[in-house]
């Protein structure tokens, strides 16, 4: 086995040594990093105040604080229920459903009010745009298409592929 010698004390250290304090080293650094790119609470930032206006990075939508919807007002406005999910795979929800508009998937959590939608279901939906391409979705068993979320009233829908596949169902909500 090669070993170095540190002249301070010439003591032997072994390359595998080096390697692992190295990572080490790099674990730390990523961390540290991640940690000074802020928690999920600032990338909401501005859109708290229900502005409307979607966040720098054109993921996150924060809207109509004072609303209240079901999925009823979606089915409405033409939203295609396919699928129910039990409450219990989505804490704090009154109701969950997976569904299309306009030919893309929309996945929406019901809260009680606008606060317990972002108090419960920012943490989740961040989650959820956070995975990369080829992580599967817990909820539906396919890739998971969701990188942006809307935070309207008092629901969080999850938008495939774009914000503004959530945009075009908010702007035909009344």
């Amino acid at each position: 086995m090669y070993l170095l010698r540190r002249r301070a004390f010439d003591v032997p250290v072994s390359t595998t040594r080096v390697a692992l304090f190295l990572c080490l080293v790099c674990v730390l650094l990523l961390m540290g990093a991640a940690v000074s790119c802020g928690s999920s609470d600032d990338a909401v930032g501005s859109g708290e105040s229900g502005s409307g206006a979607p966040d720098e990075e054109g993921v996150r939508l924060i809207t109509r604080p004072d609303a209240s919807y079901t999925v009823d007002d979606l089915v409405a406005v033409g939203f295609k229920k396919s699928k129910q999910f039990e409450l219990d795979t989505v804490p704090g929800a009154t109701d969950v459903w997976y569904g299309f508009f306009q030919q893309k998937d929309i996945e929406v959590r019901f809260y009680e009010s606008h606060s317990s939608a972002l108090e419960m279901g920012v943490e989740l939906a961040e989650v959820v745009i956070g995975k990369t391409a080829g992580q599967r979705d817990y909820l539906i068993p396919v890739v998971n298409l969701y990188p942006a979320y809307a935070v309207v009233g008092n629901m969080i829908m999850l938008c495939e592929r774009q914000l503004a596949t959530c945009e075009a169902l908010i702007d035909v909500l009344e």
